[in-house]
């Protein structure tokens, strides 16, 4: 979908919930899409447009179903600044904030997730079986 170039840009973060069948644990992801809207609440249909597309149900590499649900929009916000580089994207505000508090929220270079090495977590397994099995026969073409 076009838009006119008089619509803002929006930050919207939706919520989205994996489960995968025999664990009981479900991992949550907050996706943070950049769209065009000529309002906060077209903002807010749009997300949730991209959100209801975002759910799935596929099986996993053991055979395991995988069902991610959309479960709804966390926030909107209207970007005030043009995209360009070094461009404000968003801000918070924080009042009457400690020390201990103002020092928590800075963090060092190898700590900042971009930068900081790969470290693999153990959560449910929601990787798509078919796109495994894919790349897998790939790898196994290219030797």
């Amino acid at each position: 979908m076009r838009l006119k170039k008089d619509h803002g840009w929006y930050l919207a973060e939706e919520v989205l919930e994996i489960r995968v069948e025999g664990d009981s644990r479900n991992v949550v992801h907050v996706n943070t899409r950049l769209l065009q809207a000529k309002d906060g609440e077209h903002a807010y249909a749009r997300a949730t447009e991209f959100g209801q597309e975002a759910a799935d149900d596929y099986l996993n590499p053991d055979g395991h179903r995988v069902t991610i649900t959309f479960r709804g929009i966390r926030e909107i916000v209207e970007m005030q600044e043009d995209l360009t580089d070094g461009g404000e994207i968003r801000w918070e505000e924080s009042v009457n904030v400690s020390e201990r508090k103002l020092r928590s929220m800075v963090r060092r270079v190898d700590e900042v997730a971009a930068v900081k090495a790969f470290e693999p977590i153990d959560h449910p397994d929601y990787r798509c079986g078919e796109v495994v099995a894919e790349a897998m026969a790939q790898l196994v073409k290219r030797k």
